[in-house]
């Protein structure tokens, strides 16, 4: 919304900077600024909600599952619709309280001709400009990730930079008999589902995607947001529940309803930016390797969920019962690790 005022009543001030009168008044008239900012803020209110209304509703309807140009082009299409639309009940407002001052003569200029006028021309192009700009804007924060966008934009990873940060890594339990039982093609679309449902966990606890690989999901969160709310432990339950709701469809569309298991540690590591061709942000430390090989402990400990315990003390008063598997020395490892394994408190 506040992309939007800003875009209106920048283009209105233009506009009417020196004219001193709006399209068809003829009398010398000198507009207000207020009436400027009053046009570009309810103008950009108006497509703002409505902007976003729009990208809700075509979230749902998995029209990000499109290619990117298709995304771009159909986003910008149906969005300088909408601004069309508020455009028109604007002018139609400006026109009546332009009547009623005395400053257009409806005999001569109707609505009709009021609304193509140069003003509304000036503000269509901005509109379609700014849709354009705004498309490829969120559709590139959706393919690099919110956080990673932001942070390669403004470079604050051109430098190794030290942080806390918790790691979950989240994989397909017998992926391997999975994609034998139903071939690559089946298995790909079955892993497209299972994250494209992550990506409601992912918003909800607040996580970022670190990356995927083949079957598996590495998530990250700073270590604050982390341990607020659970939001490491918590996004495991959520996308198990998710998975659960949505068996019927699995059932159907796979013959099995899929399940994870997850291991998470969290601790220092050194973040940076690296590459030219494809820039990507990485982080170097054990942490995520001892995260993996927690991860690999749940088959034989038949668990789904384990931590370590350097997660376990930072989850004071968490709603999970965290129960010491042992104190383990993981492969590649010469200290002994805490892992603990974790359910939820029965209600």
């Amino acid at each position: 919304m506040l992309f939007w005022i800003g875009l209106f009543t920048f283009i209105l001030g233009v506009r009417y900077h020196d004219i001193g009168s709006m399209a068809f008044i003829d009398l010398p008239v000198r507009i207000p600024a207020s009436r400027i900012f009053v046009n570009g803020a309810i103008l950009g209110l108006c497509v703002g909600i409505v902007y976003t209304a729009v990208e809700l509703r075509l979230e749902s309807l998995r029209f990000y599952d499109n290619a990117l140009s298709r995304i771009i082009l159909l986003r910008t299409l149906y969005l300088f619709i909408v601004c069309g639309l508020a455009l028109a009940a604007i002018s139609y407002a400006n026109y009546y309280l332009d009547v009623a001052r005395g400053n257009i003569d409806p005999a001569k200029v109707g609505y009709s001709r009021y609304v193509f006028s140069a003003t509304v021309q000036f503000l269509m192009l901005g509109a379609l400009i700014g849709n354009f700009a705004l498309s490829v804007f969120h559709t590139l924060r959706a393919k690099i990730g919110y956080v990673d966008f932001t942070n390669l934009l403004v470079g604050r990873y051109r430098k190794p930079v030290v942080e806390e940060r918790a790691f979950m890594f989240l994989d397909l339990k017998s992926s391997t008999a999975i994609a034998e039982r139903l071939g690559h093609r089946l298995y790909s679309r079955l892993i497209q589902d299972c994250f494209r449902d992550l990506t409601a966990v992912l918003l909800t606890t607040r996580a970022e995607v670190y990356q995927y690989v083949g079957d598996e999901a590495v998530l990250s969160w700073p270590v604050g947001l982390a341990a607020a709310d659970a939001n490491c432990l918590r996004a495991y339950f959520q996308f198990a529940e998710r998975l659960a709701a949505r068996r019927a469809h699995y059932e159907t569309a796979y013959g099995l309803s899929p399940e994870f298991k997850a291991g998470v540690n969290l601790g220092r590591v050194t973040v940076v930016e690296v590459g030219v061709l494809k820039r990507a942000i990485v982080y170097h430390s054990d942490v995520l390797n001892t995260a993996a090989r927690v991860q690999a402990l749940c088959n034989e400990h038949g668990k789904a969920l384990l931590v370590t315990d350097a997660v376990k003390d930072r989850l004071v008063g968490a709603p999970y019962r965290l129960e010491l598997i042992g104190d383990i020395v993981l492969r590649g490892k010469t200290q002994p690790v805490g892992v603990y394994s974790v359910e939820r408190n029965a209600e």
